[in-house]
């Protein structure tokens, strides 16, 4: 049995639509910026991999890794479909698209005691793997941090440690934020987004690592 953070599909296509301007180094010398991935590796190195972990890429079949270096020990699982069948990539009228199947991830995995998610994108992929996860009995939590969420937390020093994430932390930075709509509408829109217990908001849910 081990321990797993799993990265979801870092691809090119899917950085580019969170943080394009991020991604220009010019830019980011400019504004005095951190380049993001810069900031991404090192978080994943201190988080998971010196802390036991093994760090394991999910990778439609016709990609490659992006902005991400992996390091030796580290593995690369497939999806059942491929990233065009996943995303509408020809502006199709009628696309539909083909998730990739959380149980064929998972299986790939091998037993797995403890399983940490993140990637892209936290509501969507993120969150359906976690939660088939959970559902198999593992026990696991989406690190928000890790997720399509980091390009803009990234920057926050107040908040973002590089290693260790912190559900309380988050809801805490998430609910002050929100806070300048009033507090009720702040933790109403809290619990309406974050009420899957994979989120590790429930205490009783949270990893300890």
């Amino acid at each position: 049995m081990e321990k797993v953070f799993l990265y979801l599909y870092p691809v090119k296509e899917f950085a580019s639509s969170e943080a394009r301007a991020l991604l220009d180094d010019s830019f980011c010398n400019e504004c005095n910026i951190k380049h993001p991935f810069l900031v991404l590796n090192e978080a994943i190195e201190k988080r998971y991999r010196e802390k036991g972990y093994q760090v394991v890429f999910a990778l439609y079949p016709n990609k490659e890794i992006f902005g991400i270096i992996p390091q030796l020990g580290d593995k690369v699982i497939f999806t059942d479909v491929s990233f065009e069948q996943a995303i509408n990539t020809k502006g199709e009228k009628d696309f539909t698209p083909k998730y990739p199947s959380e149980k064929f991830l998972l299986e790939q995995l091998g037993a797995v005691e403890e399983l940490i998610v993140g990637g892209y994108h936290y509501s969507d992929c993120v969150w359906k793997v976690a939660e088939k996860a959970q559902q198999k009995g593992i026990s696991t939590l989406v690190d928000l941090d890790m997720t399509d969420l980091f390009f803009s937390l990234y920057r926050k020093e107040d908040y973002f440690d590089l290693e260790e994430y912190d559900p309380i932390r988050y809801k805490e930075y998430f609910l002050a934020k929100a806070s300048k709509y009033g507090e009720e509408f702040a933790e109403r829109r809290f619990n309406t987004m974050y009420n899957s217990e994979t989120y590790g908001f429930n205490t009783n849910s949270q990893l300890k690592k």
